[in-house]
């Protein structure tokens, strides 16, 4: 449970950034095309609900790291490496390969979705002034397949 709470989790700071920076992105495009011509004028309405959202999802991380790290040091056999681990069971001796082959398995995906999406942006020649919205999310969905890829593989590994 813990595991999905923290990908879960972690998705969430992932997009809340993302939507976070577009909205400045978003921002500079307006000023781009009104520099150059395309538009006459702009409004800009920033609010502060997905900041707020950032915070609150980094401060339950922060707690939840904390509070991990605590139950792992009464345990004497955990290393201190593996204190950040939300998955990591110091009673489980198969947890170490358990999370080595998981990790792989994601790290894999992540290389060959990488260069899948970084490649795709040939395709979109003027994604800053037209579809500014693209790079942002595109690059900000590396990390949250690589997470959700590592959840999948980590429960099918852990089943068997």
């Amino acid at each position: 449970m813990r595991l999905y709470i923290t990908v879960i989790l972690r998705t969430l700071l992932y997009i809340s950034l993302a939507i976070m920076v577009y909205d400045f992105v978003r921002i500079e495009q307006q000023f781009e095309l009104l520099g150059r011509g395309y538009i006459d004028s702009f409004s800009v309405n920033v609010g502060n609900q997905v900041g707020q959202v950032f915070i609150v999802i980094t401060i339950i991380l922060v707690i939840m790291n904390v509070f991990q790290l605590f139950v792992m040091k009464r345990n004497k056999r955990a290393k201190v490496e593996d204190y950040i681990l939300p998955e990591y069971d110091a009673s489980d001796e198969r947890s170490v390969e358990i999370t080595g082959k998981a990790v792989r398995f994601a790290f894999v995906f992540i290389l060959l979705y990488s260069f899948l999406i970084l490649g795709s942006y040939m395709f979109v020649p003027n994604y800053f002034l037209d579809f500014v919205w693209y790079p942002m999310f595109t690059t900000a969905s590396i990390p949250i397949i690589g997470l959700i890829v590592y959840l999948i593989s980590f429960k099918i590994i852990y089943s068997r």
